[in-house]
């Protein structure tokens, strides 16, 4: 799938930016079983063959509206911050995002991930970047020496993200700077060296 910032041709950046509209729409009015190649084009007045050539599946729509929608770009916190900060400096992005559209649609495409294949892709692939990030963090933090060589970083890693998803998309609860600063002293604190 281009990145429409990658694109250089007026006309396709326009086309592309009238699909992701329609697809929006679509996903808004309707949720995402109704975001299909047909009803993009249909929607945006496109051909579906160039629905086709910007994602060649639905998944790819889903992944890219859900990223673009939920601003998933999670940029690593500055590698000078002790270890701690740029726990806390990830998951307060983590939290910001859910408290936003992203939690929105997040909770919508999981119910439906359980009967949908592509939205389950897409999910699978979105869900990897947040606790991916947080385990080279940690990761990190071993080799840097202020955590400790023993801990399991997938396990801590879930232990932080984990309760983080449970507030924001079970309980409808907004996540605060506070609580994720509060789960991070209490969760990574004792993997903690020095």
């Amino acid at each position: 799938m281009p990145d429409p910032e990658s694109i250089t041709n007026p006309q396709v950046q326009r086309t592309h930016r009238a699909m992701l509209d329609a697809a929006r729409r679509l996903l808004s009015d309707n949720g995402p079983s109704a975001v299909t190649h047909l009803r993009v084009a249909e929607v945006s007045g496109v051909a579906r063959a160039t629905v086709y050539r910007h994602w060649p599946d639905r998944a790819d729509i889903l992944l890219d509206l859900l990223s673009r929608s939920a601003d998933l770009h999670l940029t690593p916190p500055p590698p000078d911050l002790p270890v701690t900060d740029r726990v806390t400096a990830l998951l307060r992005t983590f939290a910001a995002t859910l408290n936003g559209d992203g939690g929105q649609i997040l909770t919508a495409m999981i119910g439906l991930a359980e009967w949908d294949d592509d939205v389950f892709s897409a999910l699978e692939r979105m869900t990897t970047r947040g606790p991916q990030s947080l385990r080279n963090l940690l990761a990190t933090g071993i080799e840097e020496g202020s955590v400790r060589s023993d801990t399991d970083v997938d396990l801590l890693s879930d232990r932080l993200i984990g309760p983080i998803y449970l507030r924001r998309l079970l309980y409808h609860d907004e996540v605060t700077d506070a609580y994720v600063d509060d789960l991070v002293a209490a969760t990574l604190g004792p993997s903690l060296l020095g």
